[in-house]
């Protein structure tokens, strides 16, 4: 198998890291290289200086937390440097078993594939898939489907998600690598799109399963960020209005059963703030 390198994302949880590191080390066929991105800057130096790959391991510090795309982006000098072409990423609360970095791989061998990523179920409920790869709307409205297809080959997906996916270096040279304008989620949805434009196929590998535990985002950064995209993809206006509306009025209805207030003014914000092209952390 083709060697392979590893960035983690680290953020404010070091238990969380140690497991992710731990997992790491007992692949069945364990990275060349590993390079953890603090992007809290309070990680503990001993989690990553006893951890099984401790020598092969580089420990980058970003208290400013700069977001995924941008802790993404540090490896790309260390690949490059050492000539390695695959890069797994992975955020700290991956779950996965020793076969991802060969299952992943071996998926990725298929020309053509610029990004493979697992099935994902849920860490509080194994049972359950959480993604079986991500569809993309014509109005930009990204989901996950939960549903996987009857096969036990690699299948074609708009997107995949950013907790667990590894990438071609080639492929993500020939996009530039992941676009940092993003905070908080979108980022892996922009990089299967560039990829898939760039005549790369994007794939889930249903044989190498995985786990995550998804967290809820705000509102205003969700919108944000589909809008942001919706304007770097030049979709159509009105079915991206559409697209917005439909996720306000849906995530508003669920916050209201949940005896919580609807966030539209929020929404409201995040899809001007897109539409002005205003990135990066919220003030």
């Amino acid at each position: 198998m083709e060697p392979y390198a590893t960035v983690v994302i680290s953020y404010r949880d070091p238990g969380l890291l140690t497991g992710v590191l731990a997992r790491l080390g007992a692949q069945n066929v364990p990275p060349a290289l590993v390079v953890v991105v603090d992007n809290g800057g309070d990680l503990p130096a001993d989690v990553v200086e006893t951890s099984p790959l401790a020598q092969s391991t580089v420990l980058v510090r970003r208290p400013e937390n700069p977001g995924y795309g941008a802790a993404v982006n540090v490896a790309r000098a260390l690949v490059v440097q050492r000539g390695i072409g695959r890069l797994l990423v992975l955020t700290h609360d991956a779950v996965f078993g020793p076969d991802l970095g060969t299952g992943l791989g071996g998926a990725l061998d298929d020309d053509g594939t610029g990004a493979v990523g697992p099935l994902l179920h849920w860490v509080s409920d194994p049972s359950r898939v959480f993604t079986a790869g991500g569809r993309l709307t014509r109005g930009g409205r990204a989901w996950n489907t939960v549903v996987p297809r009857s096969v036990t080959e690699p299948y074609p997906v708009d997107w995949l998600d950013g907790a667990i996916v590894m990438y071609s270096v080639a492929a993500l040279d020939r996009i530039g690598w992941l676009d940092e304008a993003y905070f908080l989620y979108f980022e892996d949805v922009d990089t299967s799109w560039r990829l898939r434009q760039a005549g790369f196929q994007v794939a889930v590998a249903p044989a190498v399963v995985a786990q995550q535990q998804p967290g809820a985002h705000p509102m205003r950064l969700g919108i944000r960020n589909m809008t942001l995209f919706a304007r770097k993809a030049r979709l159509p206006l009105v079915p991206h209005l559409g697209a917005v509306s439909r996720r306000t009025a849906e995530e508003a209805v669920y916050r209201v059963l949940h005896r919580r207030s609807p966030d539209v003014l929020d929404a409201w914000r995040g899809w001007r703030e897109g539409r002005r092209g205003i990135t990066g952390r919220p003030v």
